[in-house]
């Protein structure tokens, strides 16, 4: 198949997760055996087996880059591809067929857990658009339940994807590790993680560690601050951290949870949409709320068999997000709808 699909940005550029999905997920394709075009404001780089039409975009408007990309690609024509799969902004394509878009989480739920005033009007203008670019596609997929509660529209549900062969199992560190992965503030709570590290579990065990990549310094004995890092320092924390821990308010499906346990990695969340989800209700990671948090931190250093379980289950759990299983799932849909497609324009 020729399969054009669009996003604003790629993973060379922004730290976003639904560039990361957008980007692996066009590799696996193109692994597939199909020709795939990514259609960006980003450049190519040496990841990408697929090929990028990187649209031009003025410096002057990059913070609208989201309303832009629209309008890019309302102005293209998609006429010599098999289907078309946006993963966002695709509310200007009448009749472009056949048309994919994927939710990656609900507006509507993200203008909820906003924090700032900014973010919130921001999310409310995106919920209009949202339920337009459900209403011109041709099919909608939503990662999670969650998302389909929130975007009624979404037919399909097929979630996110881990690289398998990068995020694996290996060898843990000589301490006791949390790992974070998200920003201090806001929904995803680092700060939160960080004071209660430093109230219920450090006392208890002295030699603990709380590694934070996140996108500002903490403080305090035993935090160790990584900042922004290189995807391959990590999948290497990931692999070494004895707990993953992301206590965020809301995630539409959370992918960190699903690389933790490809790492073969603890998992310890808070209720969220995609927590729940992801962990089968605490099946396969630990749910709880903020009150008992650093009870389960302490519980998974103390019991090692428990959380060696765990880390055995989860790695099980990842298989089926693995990017082949994934992109799989997307094959067999753009072949259904094409045929879709195909009988409706013989019949009109």
């Amino acid at each position: 198949m020729k399969i054009a699909t669009a996003h604003v940005d790629l993973p060379n550029e922004t730290k976003g997760g639904v560039a990361a999905q957008a980007h692996y997920l066009a590799n696996a394709l193109t692994d597939r055996g199909h020709e795939v075009t990514m259609f960006t404001f980003s450049p190519s780089f040496p990841e990408c087996r697929y090929r990028v039409h990187q649209f031009t975009r003025p410096k002057q408007l990059r913070k609208v880059s989201s309303f832009l990309l629209a309008a890019r690609l309302k102005q293209t024509d998609f006429s010599g591809f098999d289907v078309l799969h946006t993963h966002g902004d695709n509310y200007l394509l009448d009749g472009r067929h056949p048309q994919v878009r994927t939710f990656h989480g609900a507006a509507k739920d993200e203008m909820r857990s906003a924090v700032t005033i900014r973010r919130r009007i921001h999310q409310s203008v995106m919920i209009s658009l949202e339920l337009r670019g459900a209403a011109v596609a041709d099919l909608c997929v939503g990662v999670s339940e969650a998302t389909r509660s929130s975007i009624p529209s979404v037919e399909k549900i097929i979630p996110c994807g881990v690289d398998t062969s990068r995020f694996h199992s290996g060898k843990k560190s000589n301490n006791p590790t949390v790992l974070f992965v998200g920003t201090t503030e806001g929904r995803k709570r680092g700060q939160l993680l960080a004071d209660i590290f430093l109230r219920d579990v450090k006392p208890r065990f002295p030699k603990a560690e709380l590694w934070s990549v996140s996108d500002k310094d903490m403080t305090g004995d035993g935090i160790v601050n990584m900042g922004r890092v290189d995807f391959e320092t990590l999948t290497d924390l990931f692999r070494r951290a004895w707990i993953f821990c992301l206590p965020s308010t809301y995630e539409g499906f959370g992918v960190p949870y699903i690389e933790a346990m490809a790492s073969g990695t603890a998992v310890v969340a808070t209720p969220n949409p995609g927590a729940c989800e992801v962990l089968r209700g605490g099946k396969d990671g630990i749910v709880v709320n903020d009150g008992e948090l650093g009870a389960a931190l302490c519980s998974l250093f103390e019991h090692s068999a428990r959380r060696k379980a765990m880390e055995t289950a989860g790695i099980m759990r990842a298989q089926a997000f693995s990017w082949n299983r994934v992109a799989a799932q997307y094959e067999e849909l753009y072949l259904d709808l094409i045929e879709s497609n195909s009988r409706s324009s013989k019949n009109s």
